[in-house]
C-alpha cells in the first residue's frame, strides 16, 4: 500500500505529462517581425526634417522682411484690429454672438470637449465630435434666434442678450437630440462609426479654417464684409 501524500503542507508543484506530439514543433511568428526601432530610423528622419525646415526659415528670413507694421501708437487704434490667425475664428464668431459666448464659454467648452474625446468608446465616441460641431456652429445662429425671441418677448431677449441665452438653449437641445441619434441602430456597425468619426473631425477643422479665412481676407473696417481686391 502506498502512502497518501500530505495535503496542504507541501508547496512543491506537481507536473503531469499528457502525451507526445509527433513531428517538429512549428515556428511561431515573431511578434516584432514587422517593427523597427525608433532610433535611429525615425529619429534620423525627424532630425533631417528639422534641419531642412530650419535652413528654409533662415533663407526666407534673409531674403524677405517680416510683414510688420509701424510702431504701435496708443492714440490710434487700427481699424479693424485683428487677432492672430489662430484666434481669428473666435473673433469672427464675436460678430454673431455676445462676447461671453464667443470669447469665454465656447473656447472653454471646445477645449473641454477635445480633452474628453479619448475617453468615449464605441458609438458614444461620436457624441463629443458632434457636440464639438454644435459648439462652433450654433453661436453663428445666435443673432437669428435672438431676433426671433426679441420679436415675441423683447424685454426677456434684451435681459439675456449679454449671456447668449439662445446659444445655451440650442446647445441643451442639441445634447438631447444627439443622445437620441447615437442610440439609433444605424451606429451598430463599428466600421461605420470609425469612418464617421474621422469625417466629423475633418468637418470641424474645415469650419475653423473657413472662419479664419473670412476673418483674415474678407473683413475690413468696422468688421464689415469686403472682398480681398477692394
Amino acid at each position: 500500500m502506498s502512502a497518501v501524500p500530505p495535503t496542504g503542507s507541501s508547496k512543491e508543484k506537481e507536473f503531469g505529462l499528457l502525451g507526445f506530439i509527433e513531428g517538429h514543433p512549428t515556428n511561431l511568428p515573431d511578434p516584432d517581425e514587422d517593427r523597427i526601432s525608433s532610433y535611429p530610423h525615425l529619429v534620423a528622419r525627424e532630425f533631417l526634417a528639422f534641419g531642412l525646415m530650419l535652413a528654409t526659415l533662415l533663407v526666407v528670413s534673409f531674403l524677405f522682411d517680416a510683414p510688420l507694421e509701424e510702431l504701435a501708437n496708443p492714440a490710434k487704434t487700427p481699424n479693424p484690429a485683428k487677432a492672430p490667425w489662430y484666434f481669428l475664428s473666435l473673433q469672427e464668431m464675436l460678430h454673431y454672438a455676445p462676447p461671453f459666448i464667443s470669447g469665454v464659454f465656447i473656447p472653454g467648452l471646445i477645449v473641454f470637449i477635445m480633452c474628453t474625446i479619448p475617453y468615449w468608446k464605441g458609438r458614444f465616441s461620436l457624441a463629443p465630435l458632434m457636440f464639438l460641431l454644435c459648439a462652433i456652429l450654433l453661436p453663428l445662429l445666435d443673432g437669428i434666434v435672438w431676433s426671433a425671441i426679441h420679436a415675441v418677448a423683447p424685454g426677456f431677449a434684451d435681459a439675456t442678450r449679454s449671456y447668449g441665452f439662445p446659444t445655451f438653449l440650442m446647445l441643451i437641445a442639441s445634447a438631447f437630440f444627439l443622445g437620441k441619434l447615437i442610440l439609433n441602430p444605424y451606429f451598430d456597425d463599428e466600421a461605420r462609426v470609425a469612418r464617421l468619426r474621422t469625417r466629423l473631425f475633418l468637418v470641424f477643422v474645415g469650419i475653423v479654417f473657413v472662419l479664419v479665412m473670412i476673418g483674415q481676407f474678407f473683413r475690413g473696417p468696422e468688421w464689415r464684409w469686403v472682398w480681398p481686391w477692394q
